[in-house]
């Protein structure tokens, strides 16, 4: 996996930097599931039961029920199913889905792009500065990489590991890497 740079984890969340001036919002960081819209919640609950299942085949119904697909790789897999399964470190993808209900277990973090759409991440982390996480964040850190993956993270003083967005509208607009 290639480190991105912050500029591409900006735009994969904003489809459209319109304004050279445009300030990009502190998140509001929650653990409160009751906070997220039904829509963001009943998408979550889909992706774990589905992960939980152990099928990533599973996952395919989900994003054949939106209107555009989530984004899996900044390189637009044809595939996406497809892709997740050779991400992963076993051969039948569960190693992904295990990633994904522990993304998904995290708090998240949430506000709105550019156009005014709130968008939710997990786990927040991805939207910190990982050389600044404090000790409960460090340990939330733990919980999905390992000592030497969080050192990358802060030497590029950025997170390019998992993560995964829903837009208030409950579409799943991304769960990604850094390629």
């Amino acid at each position: 996996m290639r480190p991105v740079s912050i500029l591409a984890v900006i735009l994969l969340a904003t489809p459209v930097l319109a304004q050279d001036d445009y300030v990009w919002p502190t998140p509001e960081i929650s653990s409160d599931l009751s906070e997220l819209p039904e829509p963001v919640r009943a998408k979550r609950e889909a992706l774990i039961e589905a992960a939980r299942g152990g099928d990533i085949d599973s996952l395919r119904a989900i994003m054949d029920a939106q209107k555009t697909p989530p984004r899996v790789s900044f390189g637009d897999p044809e595939d996406a199913i497809a892709y997740l399964k050779g991400a992963s470190e076993d051969d039948e993808g569960r190693q992904i889905l295990g990633l994904l209900v522990d993304i998904l277990d995290q708090p998240f973090a949430y506000y709105p792009d550019s156009e005014g759409e709130t968008n939710y991440i997990w786990p927040y982390l991805s939207e910190l500065d990982p050389t600044a996480l404090t000790p409960e964040q460090t340990v939330d850190a733990y919980r999905l990489l390992n000592t030497e993956q969080l050192q990358e993270l802060r030497d590029l003083e950025a997170w390019y590991f998992w993560r995964l967005y829903i837009n208030e509208s409950g579409e799943w607009t991304a769960f990604v890497a850094g390629d």
